[in-house]
């Protein structure tokens, strides 16, 4: 896989867009895998599904991940802030010690995380857990403040770049969270 030294996906937000995305999933109980790119490209991953270069909102994540829609069954890949592909095909775990509850998803967040330095966002549809993998690793059954945290920490490189960037991080879309510091938002 190729790499590339990009700043942590981030994107600047409306107040229309601040809502608290991934706790609205898991409230309806809508399925989802959200696979945020760092330094490995998923330029593979990306030819599986359908190319997209479009801002990240709440309201086409719910729109992507509704059941209906032809691309909900595959992966979000969010690029520098972007998402650049949707309905992506992952590769699965192949740890046979799994636990038995975790379905295809949850496996294919997994798998993707053992293969690359990505952060996957994952919400199941039967349950609305979130869990989030990371290194092969999954951090299951999370609560919005716990995923506001754990994205912090491996998505946000260097909180003095956020500051000069005036952009506020992608987390605070998905969780609707705020940054620690008072920045007068």
């Amino acid at each position: 896989m190729v790499c590339f030294d990009a700043a942590a996906s981030k994107t600047a937000m409306s107040p229309s867009v601040r809502r608290r995305t991934m706790p609205s999933l898991s409230r309806d109980r809508v399925g989802a895998l959200m696979v945020f790119e760092r330094r490995t490209l998923l330029d593979d991953v990306l030819k599986t599904g359908t190319s997209l270069d479009c801002q990240v909102s709440a309201e086409l994540l719910k729109n992507l991940f509704w059941n209906k829609a032809p691309l909900h069954d595959g992966a979000v890949i969010v690029r520098s802030g972007r998402i650049i592909g949707a309905g992506c095909m992952l590769p699965l775990s192949g740890n046979v010690n799994l636990s038995r509850d975790l379905g295809m998803r949850h496996r294919a967040g997994i798998g993707i995380s053992e293969n690359s330095d990505a952060v996957v966002a994952i919400v199941s549809e039967e349950t609305g857990s979130i869990s989030v993998a990371v290194n092969g690793m999954l951090k299951r059954h999370l609560a919005p403040e716990t995923l506001e945290r754990l994205l912090r920490n491996e998505l946000l490189n260097d909180k003095e770049e956020e500051k000069k960037s005036g952009q506020l991080p992608l987390l605070g879309l998905l969780t609707g969270g705020r940054k620690e510091e008072d920045d007068g938002l």
